[in-house]
């Protein structure tokens, strides 16, 4: 099907790309912290994030990766850019980025345990320091224990 698709904008990513896939960042309760386009290179994930400097995850530091339906994560070791932490990203290909990292990971001869990551409240992953947008005081409500 070669229909002519004109006025796409440059940043956007077909729904298809083989290697560059839409992702939303999102902590271990699934709070949406930013969204952006990750990329699996020869040797790297890399996390393109709007009028922000892209993050990488070089595959030789990466601790271990999985996915659970629409969600993939993984965890980085303490070698990485950002640190050791656990990563979540929404994305509705989890599955292809997960199988396209396992491709890579055997290309590259690289070891990693691949049992699913699981986020749970406890892992605590590591938070991109996206901007968020402030939340009034009075629309929290929170609680004062005893």
């Amino acid at each position: 099907g070669s229909s002519g698709s004109s006025g796409l904008n440059r940043d956007s990513v077909p729904d298809n790309h083989p290697t560059k896939f839409k992702v939303t960042n999102v902590d271990d309760e699934g709070v949406e912290l930013g969204s952006g386009v990750m990329e699996l290179t020869q040797s790297e994930l890399v996390l393109h994030l709007h009028r922000r400097e892209a993050v990488r995850w070089p595959y030789l530091c990466l601790r271990r990766y999985g996915y659970d339906s629409n969600l993939f994560s993984f965890e980085s070791g303490r070698r990485c850019q950002t640190g050791q932490g656990i990563f979540a990203f929404k994305c509705s290909r989890a599955e292809e980025i997960f199988n396209l990292l396992q491709d890579l990971m055997q290309c590259n001869s690289i070891n990693v345990m691949e049992e699913p990551v699981i986020i749970t409240r406890n892992s605590h992953p590591a938070e991109l320091d996206l901007p968020r947008a402030p939340q009034p005081p009075n629309a929290l409500g929170y609680t004062v224990s005893s």
